[in-house]
């Protein structure tokens, strides 16, 4: 869940960004796109939140890989669309999303970080003209491109999201700045991380195929079972259990928690359509779980 959440999380903000800058690098794909399904997806993450005669509900998002004009179902849609607010976690057109993200200020490279073993490893994983071509960002961008190889190449679905709230002239609310993000995912997507990813590649991609799998089949048990596997392979690598369990706290936890005030004004304000990656929704401490504990009826559609 903790680096699965990382890559995936930083592979909208990178998306989101690359889009502001037509020719960035890391729009360069070292693999084919695997094929879009068309067929919308039979159960959805969705959720009605209700308390003192309001509903809201809460839709957990795959941040891409899933096309969300052809997969997300029509329930989804009229939902958004009878909502008076949108929340989401971060505004992806913020401008210093690409700086904070990707650019490196302190001179070095991938190359020098990694060293000629595994500076080859990377070029091999994603061909040597990509490799060159991102040398000089932070390692957020290697281990984003890794992560997501074979992923089918779809639009942010928490973008397209917000591009529909935005034709319905519904309010925005922003959970958190971007540089929030940004920060943590430099933190853990660090060259450690590059460099586990790229002793086991077949390891990680199989990792998050079986997350991708698990949210078209609406399997929120199997996507929680998969920390099992993801904190094993962290161990396996030479890292803490207190390690993970800090980063788990810092990128999951305390996020839901600081979420909560302006998910409940919005609520009592009349209601919120909230758009949030699955992993947020989902387990222990997650924001259901917390507004269940404050009284809220929470209800699985």
């Amino acid at each position: 869940m903790g680096l699965r959440r990382a890559t995936a999380l930083a592979a909208l903000l990178v998306a989101a960004a690359s889009c502001q800058q037509a020719s960035d690098p890391t729009r360069s794909r070292s693999a084919p796109p695997a094929q879009h399904a068309t067929d919308p997806l039979p159960h959805p993450l969705l959720w009605s939140i209700e308390k003192d005669g309001h509903t809201s509900y809460a839709l957990g998002t795959m941040h891409v890989g899933v096309d969300p004009e052809a997969r997300l179902p029509d329930v989804v849609w009229d939902k958004l669309d009878r909502s008076r607010a949108f929340a989401m976690e971060t505004d992806l057109a913020d401008p210093a999303l690409r700086k904070e993200l990707a650019e490196r200020d302190d001179g070095g490279s991938l190359h020098a970080d990694l060293g000629d073993g595994y500076w080859h490893k990377l070029e091999r994983a994603l061909t040597p003209p990509v490799a060159a071509r991102i040398d000089h960002f932070r390692p957020t961008i290697p281990v984003t491109l890794l992560s997501m190889r074979g992923f089918p190449q779809t639009e942010p679905m928490d973008g397209v999201l917000l591009g529909r709230a935005q034709q319905h002239r519904e309010q925005i609310v922003y959970l958190e700045p971007a540089s929030t993000q940004a920060a943590l995912l430099v933190k853990w997507m660090d060259v450690r991380a590059l460099e586990a990813m790229l002793d086991d590649l077949d390891a990680s991609q199989q990792l998050q195929q079986d997350a991708l799998a698990a949210y078209l089949a609406g399997d929120d048990a199997r996507m929680l079972a998969l920390d099992d596997r993801e904190r094993a392979e962290w161990i396996k690598l030479g890292r803490s259990e207190a390690e993970y369990d800090q980063m788990m706290k810092e990128m999951l936890y305390d996020r839901n928690a600081s979420w909560l005030p302006a998910i409940e004004r919005a609520h009592a304000a009349g209601g919120v359509f909230l758009a949030v990656g699955a992993l947020h929704l989902i387990g222990k401490r997650s924001v259901l779980d917390l507004l269940r504990q404050a009284g809220y009826t929470v209800t699985r559609l």
